[in-house]
């Protein structure tokens, strides 16, 4: 079977993930501050293209589109449900059936391939309508300035040459050159997967993924669409290759294995129809009999469908899958790899707590509460503080802003005639020589525990470069924040003996804190790309294996070790959200993007969490845990029918009759005790446990093999006793035959569907079942008793005595199937 989601490469629409947040109000600028790496440089307003630049931009193409994933296309849909090898033979068989003149068996035939395929079509139409719709929730806006007004346009609006605004919350959407700059802090984590955020001045470039932290400004931008940095480092990995999933492979096996046994059975009634001069027409409806009962077609069909359910429940949960079978992947991870920045956390910091070393906690919270109305533009350190000491407003005298070359920053204050300076920094900057012992401890404790600490200290003095007579008030401690319900699926997956590993371009040790703060129990090293790097192969490989947390880690190194771990035969997810994470999201087995990420990393991933939630992450888990537990079910259901046919060409070969059904017969048995069947456990949802695909096939097949070979031994033992010792005729033989078939076919389903009875549904779905339980035997009486359906599928009617004995036969069969497939004989037995 291939893979049937052909995510073809499409000229994008807009995005939604811009927050576009209101500019930041200025500060009183002092001439130190107007010195300062970040201080304002804007010095124009320029008045943007004109709308005849525009449309002259847009003739030369260089508008910002740039290809990117999407669903399937309706052309693909067509193709993968029509021109299949199975619809293939099964056309054949039309042909050959009609030019015997076998018009009913050719009619019905045609009808039920041209239904499976309108399932098939209809089914992945609504799966891709569905997905489509939560693909549009992705479009986003941003403000240009044209012809001298500030204009909201969609991001695939953009050419070269636009001057656009650049405020808080804004991501920069093409490459571009800043024009005017107030106190710019870019946010670059999704390029590098450096947490700290860079400052940028008038002049300095700006890379399309990037944010504004903090300061306003505008940019001019220089390259669009496809000529973009980001779109042309991550070409490559938008390369798309078709990948099966573990269930899709084995499903592909079988058929290899029944396609095998199929050419096989042809070449051999060939030879018998030679041997005994049988005529034209007999010879091809015994062929397309044992085609029609081998062939699977029905297999794909449902497999698909059970796919695409999938993800149409995952749509439910705001979670995009870009490819049919990502759902059922994940239930197969034994490794599970992510970015920190913008995955684990949120990039955004919280407020823990405050630590007074001189002063009482509402002291230093009033003096903080002074800074934070003091300073002239917001970062994330000053809005996580705001949250728990709100800004209060002062005459300021001056601002010395902060610097990541400083790593401080202070304000100069006039309280009721009182002029003091105020600091905040990093603990080693602003001088741990002036804490005590105990002091150091209580910050080294802090360190450990994974949290941001931050100094703040008082001043007479006037602003410097260096802090002076500064004494330190106490410890400001902020902690990143972390996703939602991340503590949760980090268990959940931990309890699957899902081995966890997070890869980060952030500092090792900020990564390895993170990570226990969601959670994670610590099993293995600490790592730096810079160390991996200087490894020999041998000694990367035994790194990778024993590592647990990774940072400092490039983009190719991150792709390295998904490898390495595929090597050794892990099935490896990784979820990340930024550019730096495209090339490890494509070479994973399963990628998973976050939708306020990088446009790419979400283009290269087969799931996107359109919220941002990892509570969503276990429910697609046990999803794809009923995928695989329902199509195994399917999978006996089918094998079952393979079984007893293979018994029955066995039966005419050695007695030396021709093929006792008739592709109508098969067809009928097929919609009775598969067709639907299938089709509601695929709609079934199971409580089960995590499944596995190493005994996928072999389970089923045993059985099969019992189920099977009873079904056909009172089947069989019934057609001969009215055609052979009673001579009834074939015709009513087959009909009793059928019956039985369809019974104990029916039976085989309670089995499968109650095998145990927390597996079984809810009372609802297994309400349904039994409702069709009781409805099929009285469709399969329609059919023997009603003339135009008799005629139809090539049955006759039977007395009360006939089907006494179709009864008891059934039940006998029912009966043996039953303690044969008991729990203490089959383990004994055949170890199923």
């Amino acid at each position: 079977m291939s893979d049937k989601n052909e995510n073809l490469m499409e000229t994008p629409g807009p995005r939604e993930d811009s927050c576009a947040g209101a500019a930041s109000p200025l500060a009183q600028v002092s001439p130190l501050q107007a010195g300062h790496p970040g201080a304002s440089d804007a010095t124009s307003d320029s008045a943007g293209l004109t709308q005849a630049e525009v449309s002259e931009q847009c003739r030369a193409g260089n508008v910002n589109l740039a290809p990117r994933f999407t669903t399937r296309t309706v052309s693909g849909i067509f193709r993968s449900n029509v021109v299949t090898v199975f619809n293939g033979i099964l056309v054949v068989s039309i042909v050959a059936l009609l030019l015997v003149h076998s018009n009913n068996d050719a009619a019905f035939l045609a009808v039920v391939t041209f239904a499976n395929m309108l399932v098939g079509i209809f089914n992945e139409f609504r799966a891709k309508w569905a997905l489509d719709r939560l693909a549009v929730l992705r479009n986003t806006t941003v403000t240009a300035r044209r012809d001298g007004t500030d204009q909201k346009i969609g991001s695939d609006e953009v050419v070269k040459g636009d001057v656009l605004r650049l405020r808080p919350g804004d991501q920069v959407v093409a490459d571009g050159e800043l024009v005017t700059s107030t106190s710019i802090v870019m946010d670059e984590s999704l390029l590098t997967g450096e947490a700290e955020g860079v400052e940028k001045r008038k002049g300095d470039p700006l890379l399309s993924g990037s944010h504004c932290l903090s300061g306003s400004g505008d940019y001019v931008t220089t390259r669009v669409g496809i000529l973009s940095g980001v779109n042309q480092l991550t070409a490559k990995a938008k390369t798309y290759a078709s990948r099966l999933t573990p269930t899709q492979r084995s499903i592909n096996t079988v058929i290899k294995v029944l396609t095998a046994i199929l050419v096989l059975l042809v070449v051999l009634l060939l030879m018998s129809a030679y041997i005994k001069h049988l005529s034209a027409k007999d010879t091809i409806l015994s062929l397309v009999t044992v085609i029609k009962a081998l062939v699977p077609e029905g297999l794909v069909l449902v497999s698909t469908l059970a796919f695409a359910m999938g993800a149409l429940r995952a749509a439910q949960k705001q979670v995009l899958v870009q490819k049919l079978g990502a759902v059922e992947s994940l239930s197969h991870l034994n490794v599970l790899c992510m970015d920190k920045t913008g995955t684990l956390g949120t990039n955004r910091l919280l407020f823990h707590s405050l630590v007074p070393f001189s002063g009482s906690t509402d002291e230093i919270g009033g003096f903080l509460q002074l800074f934070v109305g003091a300073v002239g533009s917001q970062n994330q350190t000053t809005e996580a503080i705001a949250s728990a000491y709100p800004a209060l407003k002062s005459n300021v005298l001056g601002e010395l802003p902060f610097s990541s070359e400083t790593k401080l920053s202070a304000v100069r204050l006039n309280v009721d005639g009182r002029e003091f300076s105020l600091w905040l920094g990093a603990p080693e900057v602003l001088g741990e020589k002036r804490l005590t012992s105990s002091q150091r401890e209580q910050l080294d404790t802090l360190l450990q525990k994974g949290m941001r600490v931050l100094a703040i200290g008082r001043s007479d003095a006037a602003l410097s470069e260096h802090a002076g007579d500064m004494r330190i008030l106490g410890l400001v401690v902020l902690c990143d924040e972390l996703r939602t319900d991340v503590v949760s699926a980090v268990r959940f997956y931990e309890d699957r003996d899902v081995c966890l590993k997070v890869l980060s371009g952030d500092n090792p040790q900020t990564v390895a804190a993170v990570a226990r703060l969601a959670g994670m129990t610590p099993y293995g090293a600490t790592l730096s790309g810079p160390d991996l790097g200087a490894m020999t192969p041998d000694e990367f490989d035994k790194a990778v294996r024993s590592g647990q947390f990774f940072g400092r880690l490039v983009p190719a190194q991150k792709q390295q070790i998904i490898k390495v771990l595929q090597s050794h035969g892990s099935f490896v997810g990784m979820i990340g959200d930024g550019v730096n994470d495209v090339l490890a999201l494509k070479q994973a087995d399963i990628g998973v993007a976050m939708n306020s990420g990088a446009a790419a990393a979400r283009d290269v991933s087969d799931i996107v969490l359109l919220k941002d939630s990892f509570a969503h992450l276990p429910a697609l888990s046990e999803e794809g845990d009923r995928i695989i537990h329902n199509i195994k079910r399917i999978l006996k259901l089918f094998l079952t029918k393979n079984v007893y046919s293979l018994f029955f060409v066995g039966f005419v070969g050695f007695v030396g009759l021709s093929f006792p059904l008739s592709p109508r017969h098969i067809t009928w048995i097929d919609i009775l005790t598969i067709g639907v069947p299938a089709t509601l456990l695929t709609l079934m949802k199971p409580r089960i446990g995590k499944q596995s695909t190493k005994r996928f096939v072999a389970e089923p097949l045993k059985f099969a093999m019992l189920a099977g070979l009873v079904t056909a031994f009172f089947s069989l033992l019934v057609y001969a006793n009215f055609f052979l010792f009673q001579d009834r005729g074939e015709q009513y033989g087959t009909t009793a035959s059928v019956s039985v078939i369809v019974l104990i076919g029916l039976y085989v389903l309670t089995l499968v569907t109650t095998e145990e009875r927390r597996k079984s549904g809810t009372a609802l779905q297994r309400r349904i079942i039994i409702a069709f339980l009781a409805t099929a035997p009285l469709l399969h009486l329609l059919v023997v008793y009603w003339p135009p359906l008799q005629n139809a599928l090539g049955m006759v009617p039977l007395d009360a005595d006939s089907w006494i004995t179709i009864v008891v036969a059934s039940a006998l069969g029912m009966t043996t199937l039953h303690y044969v497939l008991k729990d203490s004989i089959r383990r004994r037995f055949v170890g199923i």
